[in-house]
């Protein structure tokens, strides 16, 4: 396996704080999406599978 060290400035210029800021981003967009398509949480309680009437 090779290493990328054809370019030394490409790795010099790369932001691991600007980077993992991306990442975070897109996971937070992708919590967004989600929090759009899933309804929220206490909204309906579960359905009481148990069966039988609790009278």
């Amino acid at each position: 396996m090779s290493t990328p060290t054809e370019s030394p400035s490409a790795a010099a210029d790369r932001d691991p704080v600007q980077e993992a800021r991306d990442h975070l981003e897109q996971a937070l967009a992708a919590l967004d999406r989600l929090r759009e398509v899933l309804p929220p949480a206490g909204s309906t309680p579960p359905p009481d599978t148990r069966g039988g009437d609790p009278a």
